[in-house]
């Protein structure tokens, strides 16, 4: 485990509370089960943990995992081409949609979700508008 890092409660009474009820596990636990899986699944990489006004942890990837990673931060084809729709017609509809791509209605949802995840655009249901 990293010497530069002590684990601490941040909150101690409940954590006692919590410890006592049996409802957790000893302080510092998962950092050392982080220390520990981290290099078997990263091809020996240590995770780095940055304690600042938000607590981060920076888990390096394998050559996998970052593909993957990569894969799911890129728009299909399909995707795409819903996407330049949104562009072109921010009033755009699902209906239409499905028409011009001749999909389902849960296939455009779901490549709705992955369009939102990727790009940031935003469906307002009050005005029936998208948001770039």
């Amino acid at each position: 485990m990293s010497d530069e890092f002590t684990p601490y409660p941040k909150n101690p009474l409940i954590q006692h509370f919590f410890a006592n009820i049996g409802r957790t596990d000893t302080i510092g636990s998962g950092v050392r089960n982080l220390y520990k899986y981290t290099p078997m699944y990263s091809d020996g990489g240590k995770p780095e943990l940055i304690e600042d006004d938000v607590f981060r942890i920076n888990i390096p990837l394998d050559r996998i995992a970052a593909d993957e990673a990569t894969e799911q931060k890129t728009l299909s084809e399909r995707e795409q081409k819903i996407y330049n729709m949104i562009c072109e017609n921010l009033h755009l509809s699902v209906e239409q949609v499905m028409a011009e791509l001749d999909i389902l209605r849960s296939t455009v949802f779901r490549d709705y979700a992955k369009i939102k995840k990727v790009t940031g655009a935003a469906y307002d249901k009050k005005t029936s508008t998208w948001t770039l």
